[in-house]
């Protein structure tokens, strides 16, 4: 009896999942409630695919995730997969050791599939630390409905002179111009980030960020100028200074704002933050190149966004690799892609999307001379706040265009 107690107990012990099954922690981001079940799917079809690995899906909010993301780095919960934007806030957790190289992980099929910009973009010293999963563009969202009540041609606007006249007749139409989410300050730092791609370039911007030139230079200042003046119309919706990215997103989904500057993602939150949850409707809704600024040394064809992707903590599974390989192939992002959630970076599941928005967005990647990451991740989480914290000051006109120059510059040389 003995015997059979030992074996039944041995049984059972050999087969509990417990002994032989890999938890892998995936952190993401995604709140958009048809995006997470797409998501959770994908974890579930893994899982039945491999018995041994339990996915551990956990999220956290946009600006949860950038306050907490360090600490949980350096602790024993830390995630084993991560959202990021990658740029100079990846440089720092590389530099920091919280991150782990992945380069004999990966097989070459998943870098060819992801192209030399995904590529790069996420290999620091010739150590490949990430994989890409899309990219996206800021672009300036317009109602074309509030356009045609207030009398506004969407083509006067190609000019900043043209912006600023179409931004005073809709505040005499009694038409709210523009929504901002400035409570999580991001959404302010566009407007600044614009601005700089026209007026610096990416050689001025470069020599800034590198220490080779100051962000006290004329382009920076000016960019700063604009974006004080503009405030000073009082563009934005009331309360602006109070509200979320999700309460600006959802202002401009219910049809009470004329535009709003947001990435490509916008197309999705706005409606799901509207009150209908329906949004504004595909013939209503229109997407405007931002405005050429007089003397600019940007080229026309750059453009301000992201190229986003998958990061491993150091202590991260070689199974945590091998999930995301599978996550961003071509088969599972074309869901993705069909949704219009994002523009997926892996060759061959955008060829089918059908969203005319998102094919705007990946041809003007596409065509850009210069594709900027996003001035917060691209100066690292030091830099980056500040330009977040500045950038909505300068909206609300509580600070100088000089000043905030030399803030920003300031940020800069004690980060270095």
């Amino acid at each position: 009896m003995k015997r059979w107690a030992l074996a039944a107990t041995i049984a059972v012990l050999g087969a509990s999942p417990a002994l032989a099954e890999t938890t892998v922690r995936w952190l993401h981001i995604t709140s958009i409630p048809e995006e997470v079940e797409l998501l959770k799917n994908a974890a579930r079809t893994y899982e039945s695919m491999n018995p041994d690995v339990t996915i551990d899906d956990q999220f956290l909010e946009n600006e949860a995730f950038k306050a907490k993301l360090t600490t949980l780095l350096q602790s024993d919960q830390a995630p084993d997969i991560f959202f990021s934007w990658g740029g100079g806030v990846m440089d720092a957790q590389v530099e920091a050791g919280v991150v782990r190289p992945i380069g004999d992980v990966v097989d070459q099929a998943t870098l060819d599939s992801i192209g030399s910009a995904g590529v790069s973009a996420f290999t620091r010293n010739g150590e490949l630390y990430g994989i890409a999963r899309d990219v996206g563009e800021v672009v300036l969202w317009y109602n074309k409905d509030l356009f045609e009540q207030a009398g506004v041609d969407p083509e006067s606007l190609s000019t900043w002179d043209g912006f600023i006249e179409a931004v005073k007749t809709f505040k005499e139409n009694d038409i709210t111009p523009l929504a901002l989410g400035g409570k999580d300050k991001w959404p302010a730092h566009f407007w600044w980030s614009k601005m700089i791609v026209r007026l610096a370039g990416e050689d001025a911007f470069n020599a800034a960020a590198a220490g080779d030139a100051s962000f006290t230079d004329e382009p920076f200042v000016k960019a700063a100028e604009y974006l004080y003046e503009l405030g000073q119309l009082d563009p934005f919706q009331q309360g602006f200074e109070a509200a979320a990215y999700g309460d600006a997103s959802g202002y401009f989904g219910d049809g009470k704002a004329a535009m709003h500057l947001m990435g490509d993602w916008d197309y999705s939150v706005m409606k799901d933050n509207s009150a209908d949850k329906a949004g504004i409707p595909d013939e209503s809704l229109g997407i405007l190149p931002f405005p050429t600024l007089e003397g600019g040394a940007g080229d026309p064809s750059d453009t301000l966004g992201g190229l986003s992707g998958w990061l491993f903590s150091k202590n991260a599974s070689d199974e945590a690799v091998k999930f995301i390989e599978w996550f961003n192939s071509a088969e599972v992002q074309k869901d993705f892609a069909d949704k219009s959630f994002y523009i997926p970076i892996v060759a061959g599941a955008a060829d089918d999307m059908t969203n005319p928005y998102k094919k705007m967005v990946a041809e003007d990647i596409n065509q850009a001379h210069w594709h900027a990451l996003f001035f917060d991740q691209a100066l690292g989480p030091d830099v980056g706040g500040v330009i977040n914290d500045l950038s909505i000051e300068l909206a609300a006109g509580s600070i100088s265009p000089e000043e905030a120059a030399e803030e920003l510059q300031d940020a800069a040389e004690s980060a270095r």
